[in-house]
């Protein structure tokens, strides 16, 4: 993962809570609104190139990602054609594409086989209601391979999180979370941080 993205260390109403701030641009709805940044937010800033950052003893036993808006767009809600017709399933690379950076980071995985991330488990957490559609295109982009786990079910994050504990054993204090969106109603990186998991907000996606 060389992303050279400048972030911003955010906290939340709680000491405890960690989120992070990438700094891409937020997309916009279809509604004409955008997605929350936390530009509000302020501490010191750092790089993911930082040498700090790069020590092995600093990684995450296990790093999770969201899936829409934040590894693929648009949000699978958005695909109302698709929605009208029957059976119909969204076409990887053609309904929906995976962010460049997502698939920067899911070739670094990929190479680095017995490298540093070996150690690591990788995860998603999808609160999305097209839970076929959304197991569809995880087999058509062909990345399922790199997931260890996959929580994929409406309602809410903090579910996801419970189960990815239980079943890995991993403390939320050693996980990453990257998620478009930050607070609020459909908010998942403020209530996930205050579990302990470090919380990166990507707006704009990876």
């Amino acid at each position: 993962m060389t992303a050279s993205r400048r972030r911003n260390i955010c906290t939340t109403s709680r000491s405890s809570s960690r989120v992070v701030n990438s700094g891409r641009t937020p997309t916009t709805r279809t509604d004409g609104t955008s997605r929350p940044t936390a530009s509000t937010c302020s501490s010191k800033s750092l790089s993911l190139d930082d040498s700090s950052l790069l020590d092995d003893s600093c990684l995450p036993q296990m790093i999770i990602f969201d899936l829409d808006n934040t590894l693929w767009t648009p949000e699978l809600y958005q695909l109302r054609s698709l929605q009208r017709q029957k059976n119909a399933m969204p076409r990887a690379g053609i309904d929906v594409d995976l962010f460049p950076g997502a698939r920067a980071v899911i070739d670094s995985i990929r190479s680095d086989e017995g490298g540093r991330w070996s150690n690591v488990r990788f995860a998603v957490a999808s609160r999305t209601k097209s839970v076929e559609w959304a197991h569809h295109l995880l087999d058509q982009f062909g990345i399922r391979d790199i997931f260890d786990h996959v929580e994929i079910f409406p309602g809410d994050k903090i579910a996801h999180f419970n189960n990815l504990r239980e079943k890995s054993g991993i403390p939320f204090e050693r996980m990453i979370f990257f998620d478009d969106a930050r607070h609020g109603r459909y908010g998942n990186c403020v209530p996930v941080s205050r579990l302990g998991v470090l919380s990166v907000h990507t707006p704009g996606g990876l």
